[in-house]
């Protein structure tokens, strides 16, 4: 049989080999932990600096994209202005559109080349310029419109300036054809 004093010296035994094992794993083992701990947290710095250097070079690089699409455009700007000017320089356009729409840069296009824009009002009985319509969807007075008001609906503010070319484009067979029809009567 087992007597107590045996059972005694297991436990305190046991219980010493536990406080010795942690002892030696907290000294020995934190100080292995902490340089693996210096050593990922040093990797994770390299990382964060390469990025932010990575990020700022792309920053520079889109601002300097950013600048020679502006220069791009200006210079599209004063093409247009040397293919249209003869053509719609001088003119005058009627404007509709609806609340909130910002058309600042279509209008500096318009004003590049000449042409004179002019606030629509659907009330207005003077037809002598032709009309642009700027939005999704056709105003319900348009139906009502005579057939000597000549006018061009265009859904969206064109955003490049492919779509503005094209859009002068239509302007300027749209004056042509009103031109035509009051040297015919």
């Amino acid at each position: 049989m087992v007597n107590v004093r045996y059972h005694l010296v297991t436990i305190a035994a046991i219980f010493l080999a536990l406080g010795i094992g942690i002892l030696l794993g907290g000294t020995a083992g934190q100080s292995w932990f902490a340089a693996r701990q210096q050593e990922f947290l040093l990797k994770m710095e390299e990382k964060y600096d390469q990025a932010l250097r990575s990020n700022n070079e792309l920053k520079q690089q889109v601002n300097e994209l950013i600048v020679q699409v502006e220069r791009n455009n200006e210079e599209v700007i004063h093409l247009m202005a040397a293919r249209y000017a003869g053509d719609l320089q001088g003119q005058k356009l009627y404007v509709w559109r609806p609340d909130g729409l910002e058309m600042a840069h279509l209008e500096r296009v318009l004003a590049s080349v000449g042409v004179q824009t002019v606030p629509f009002q659907p009330a207005q009985s003077d037809y002598s310029y032709p009309l642009l319509l700027f939005g999704k969807e056709r105003p319900a007075w348009v139906a009502a419109l005579p057939a000597e008001c000549k006018w061009l609906h265009v859904e969206a503010v064109p955003d490049s300036p492919a779509k503005q070319w094209q859009l002068l484009e239509n302007v300027q067979l749209l004056l042509k054809e009103m031109r035509w029809e009051h040297e015919k009567s």
